[in-house]
């Protein structure tokens, strides 16, 4: 009998724990859909698996707190609409064993001039509509590294590889940005892509050193252009303005010339038309204004003794 009691006792406790159990669970339920959504993030609400909503703001929450029914009922989905997303395309990585020389074991991209680079780069990407990209894809991170691997290995058709290892990383990227966003968007997944940032693009290791050689001598290249480029804009101008000042000097020496060959020009003609009036006294003359310049220049003096010859005198 006493232990029927007990029994009856145990029963009864438990049947009054079990009470206060289910009204905590039921609590818990109730509770379950008041959800917090960070500033960073909105919130989309399934009710029995359909989309809560008929138009985008309707069915988009923001920041802030969100009201739902209990869980069994609705399920929120937080999507971080705020954030720069990013995702590793490593599709064309060498990925396998660093010192490994098979090319066919790795991943690799060949280029217009037919040479192989193994490339490794993370995209960057915002979610612009968080129902597209959190309901009408499965995999979206999957679907953007498969669409932007596959635009990639187009674009590295049309780019030499000596582009892509030097100064076509960024003209490369762009192309690659814009043709993947034009296949997302006919997908429409809801993303938009920020940035492409290539960590690296190397040759395979079979080729390295020559790679490098060819890099290097590609570098001094563009050097040796840039010194002369230098060179030139310094020598041609200088060149320039010792042009025109030869051709300034050469100018004012002719202008001077002539008005000199003038002046002597228009003494001769006067002084023929004089020696044609009077030839003995103009040819006395000008003997005399001859031969006495040459014997200035010459420092000595000419003597006209009356009635006399005359007798030079030279120093």
């Amino acid at each position: 009998m006493i232990k029927s009691e007990h029994f009856v006792v145990i029963i009864n406790t438990a049947i009054r724990y079990c009470k206060w159990l289910i009204i905590a669970l039921l609590v818990l339920i109730c509770c379950s859909g008041i959800r917090v959504v960070d500033n960073s993030e909105v919130g989309i609400i399934l009710r029995m698996g359909r989309l809560v909503g008929d138009t985008r703001e309707e069915q988009i929450h923001g920041p802030g707190l969100m009201l739902a029914f209990p869980y069994v009922i609705d399920e929120v989905i937080k999507v971080p609409v705020g954030k720069v997303q990013e995702v590793e395309i490593t599709t064309h990585a060498n990925t396998a064993d660093p010192s490994a020389t098979a090319i066919e074991n790795t991943g690799y991209l060949i280029t217009g001039d037919e040479n192989i680079l193994h490339v490794n780069a993370t995209l960057k990407y915002r979610i612009t509509d968080p129902v597209q990209y959190a309901l009408y894809h499965s995999a979206p991170t999957d679907t953007i590294q498969g669409v932007v691997s596959s635009v990639m290995t187009g674009c590295a058709t049309s780019t030499g590889v000596d582009g892509l290892l030097t100064d076509q990383k960024d003209a490369f990227a762009q192309d690659v940005i814009d043709q993947a966003q034009t296949i997302l968007d006919k997908l429409e997944l809801g993303v938009s892509i920020i940035g492409l940032e290539f960590q690296s693009i190397t040759p395979p290791n079979a080729l390295r050193d020559q790679f490098n050689q060819v890099n290097a001598a590609y570098v001094e290249k563009e050097t040796k252009i840039q010194e002369a480029n230098q060179y030139r804009e310094k020598v041609v101008p200088d060149a320039k303005a010792e042009a025109d000042k030869l051709v300034s000097d050469a100018s004012i020496a002719q202008s001077q010339r002539l008005t000199v060959a003038k002046d002597k020009t228009a003494e001769f003609n006067g002084l023929y038309e004089e020696f044609q009036r009077n030839r003995d006294v103009v040819r006395e003359r000008v003997f005399r204004e001859k031969v006495t310049a040459i014997l200035n220049k010459m420092g000595g003096k000419l003597v006209l003794p009356e009635g006399g010859t005359p007798k030079i005198f030279l120093p």
